[in-house]
């Protein structure tokens, strides 16, 4: 998301937010989405007052990149569960601009289906590299779409380490859900292991290496980077460390696919999200939302779904008591 402040003169001399003085820019940093606050706390009174005729904020949300929030149930609801968050998902406001999806267990992805609003999609949290055949307790894309859903995860970190998936089998059954026409939500991670001994972007590089010899389309694939070390440990990565990993996997694609895929292409963040850090989160650079794990069987849910949202809107509230208060100078 960029934020752009644009005083407009008469004479047509413009202000932009992200300058200091009249004719220098601010460099933007690279850890969080720039914003406006301190740059308009810059331009005193004594500047605006003489150029102001008109406030505008301009708001562009990374069209290219739709804000992307997956709550994932894994194997936690039944029925009666489902119900119930169901009921707190659809009487809550969400952000249209905010792509929502939740991950649901295999049996319940019809019922789930049919309790949801088209506004939320559904996602199956796995599926094998066939069509069909002689292959115990697994379940096919076309079965997955069968149910009504188009999203499928793959690679997701539980996947990989209690069922020991490696990349093979994660890119053959990311091959095969995309050219039968699901949307996947393609899953990178690093252990605790990897990040003590200096390795991770050695691990993830050929995680990422491997996804991409099984993608042609990327418009219907979002990448998730979790830090295994910090979900469900008390230990939470800091924006720092999220956004490093981030910027690491979209430079990646742009040196190793295209840059049009780095530019277009979702990288959401997994790791112990809450209500309490999402929106800080929000803000980074190269995030564009959140794979959630407990957090989407309560509440919480909604104001991640609304991280940005919510961002923007402090934002917006923002410049709308400054427009307030220049008309009273």
């Amino acid at each position: 998301m960029t934020c752009r402040l644009t005083t407009h003169h008469e004479s047509g001399y413009t202000i932009n937010s992200t300058t200091t003085t009249t004719n220098t820019t601010r460099p933007q940093t690279n850890t969080t989405r720039p914003h406006t606050t301190p740059q308009l706390q810059q331009l005193t009174p004594l500047v605006l007052t003489p150029l102001v005729l008109k406030l505008t904020l301009v708001i562009n949300m990374d069209s290219q990149r739709k804000f992307f929030v997956i709550g994932n149930w894994k194997m936690n609801v039944d029925k009666s569960r489902i119900d119930s968050i169901v009921k707190f998902m659809t009487a809550a406001s969400l952000d249209p601009t905010t792509e929502a999806v939740v991950g649901c267990p295999s049996c319940y992805l019809s019922y789930a289906r049919q309790q949801l609003p088209n506004n939320i999609g559904v996602a199956a949290q796995n599926c094998y590299k066939v069509a069909k055949g002689n292959f115990s307790g697994e379940i096919s894309a076309a079965m997955i779409e069968d149910c009504g859903c188009e999203w499928v995860i793959l690679g997701h970190p539980e996947r990989r380490t209690i069922f020991h998936e490696p990349d093979d089998l994660i890119r053959e059954k990311v091959t095969h859900a995309l050219k039968s026409g699901l949307k996947v939500v393609a899953c990178v991670c690093e252990t605790k292991e990897d990040r003590d001994e200096g390795r991770t972007w050695q691990v993830l590089e050929a995680q990422m290496a491997s996804l991409a010899s099984s993608i042609s389309d990327w418009s219907r694939v979002v990448i998730a980077f979790e830090a295994l070390w910090a979900s469900n440990t008390g230990i939470l990565a800091t924006n720092n460390q999220v956004q490093e990993v981030l910027s690491q996997l979209r430079q990646w694609l742009r040196h190793n696919v295209s840059h049009s895929v780095a530019d277009t292409t979702r990288i959401i963040y997994a790791g112990s999200v809450s209500s309490d850090n999402c929106q800080q989160m929000a803000r980074l650079a190269d995030l564009d939302g959140f794979l959630v794990g407990s957090a989407a069987l309560r509440t919480d849910i909604i104001d991640i779904i609304n991280a940005r949202g919510s961002y923007v809107s402090r934002i917006v509230n923002f410049f709308s008591e400054q427009e307030r208060s220049l008309k009273r100078i």
